[in-house]
This record gives C-alpha cells, structure tokens and sequence, in this order.
C-alpha cells in the first residue's frame, strides 16, 4: 500500500516480559495495527479506556518508543480491578502493568474511572480514543459519547470486540449505529476492532478507509 501509510513488522518487548500479555489478550490479532497506527500517525495524545494486562496499550508504546515520537504522551485509564465481564482480579496485574510501563518513557497510566479521568483531557485534544472497557450496549455507548469530545479534528475512536454477541456485550449493535453516522472501518478478526473517524477525516486516514481490503489481508489472523 503506497502512500502515507508505511507497514513495520515490530518486535513486542512485552512478549519477553510475561507470556500473559498474549495469552490473555483478546486484542493480539491487532497488535501490529495498532503499532502501525501510532508509528504513522504520531499523535500527540492517545487515551485507551480499559486496559488490563495491556497488550493493546503496549503496542502503542512499543511504536513510540522505537520510532523516539517525542511529542507523544500515551494515557492508558483503568482501575485495574476488573468489571462484570472481565471478572474481578487482584493487585498482581497492575503490577505487571506498572513495571512494564516504566520500560515506555512515553507512557502514563491512570488509576481511576473513565469518568473520573475525562476531566484530566481538554475537548479536542486527543487524537486516538481507544475504547475497550465494560462491553454492555449502555456503557459502550456512555463512554464513546463522554470522551468523543476529547478527539481532535481528524482523530480517531477505536473500539474493540465489535464482533462479540454472546451474554451481554452489545459493542456490535452499537457500533452498527455509530459506523452508519460516520466514515469508519472494521477488522473482523480477534474479536473485532472497529476503527472511526467522527470529527473529519485526516489524509491517513482517507487512505485507510481507500484500502481496507488490504488493510484486512496485511493485519487479519
């Protein structure tokens, strides 16, 4: 795919770390795309809403660090106590997770709500939103709609198991709302990664959205 977007085939420090960070992670079909995303995009600021072991969020950080983005600042928000689908967990994740960060000088991990910590972030200065918290249609949809003003022109909200229906998880009928109002894509694989663009769309991302095909052959399983 030529362009603006460049393919990088990254080595994860995670993975030499614990074997956790892939085993318990729905998100590891996705991990060279959301490297990709950061290392093309660059962002200035990126807010992932639940975290967990981190897989997702350290291949955020892995991008920054091997590419030396000194001007990005990456946020990873939890309790890192668990939640209704998740199940309840003890201290040792966060642990695992906070010493692993300290390896990411581009990293800053927020121990709190998503609620709580929207206010830490000014409307429009965010440029990713990753959304990967408690997957009930109500409370996906509360947390896209609370930090959707956070994005800036042209960023973009990520939101992860868009192809889960079993129980409760209703992150696929809402994502079949917001993809019908605005310019968006979807990765079918690791649960589904739903990729859109509510505030316009920047020159990478209309080539994302030109190259989807490619872009599901290059990162599915």
């Amino acid at each position: 795919m030529e362009g603006i977007w460049k393919f990088h085939e990254p080595i994860f420090e995670m993975n030499s770390i614990s074997p956790l960070f892939h085993s318990e992670s729905a998100w590891r079909g996705h991990l060279r795309f959301g490297y990709d995303l950061i290392a093309n995009m660059k962002p200035a600021c990126a807010v992932e809403l639940g975290t967990h072991y981190g897989s997702s969020f350290f291949s955020f950080c892995q991008a920054a660090k091997d590419l030396s983005l000194d001007g990005t600042v990456l946020h990873a928000v939890d309790t890192w106590e668990g939640d209704a689908h998740s199940g309840a967990y003890g201290e040792s994740v966060y642990s695992l997770v906070s010493r692993t960060a300290e390896r990411y000088p581009h990293a800053r991990l927020v121990r709190s709500t998503f609620d709580e910590a929207n206010g830490l972030f000014a409307d429009g200065s965010v440029d990713i939103v990753h959304v990967d918290g408690l997957h009930t249609y109500e409370a996906v949809r509360h947390d896209c709609e609370l930090w959707m003003p956070k994005l800036a022109p042209g960023g973009l909200l990520l939101i992860h198991d868009t192809e889960v229906r079993i129980w409760d998880f209703g992150v696929w009928k809402w994502w079949e709302e917001l993809s019908a109002r605005f310019p968006s894509f979807s990765f079918p694989h690791s649960a589904g990664l739903g990729v859109v663009a509510p505030n316009g769309v920047s020159p990478l991302t209309q080539q994302l959205l030109e190259n989807v095909p490619k872009l599901r052959e290059h990162y599915g399983d």
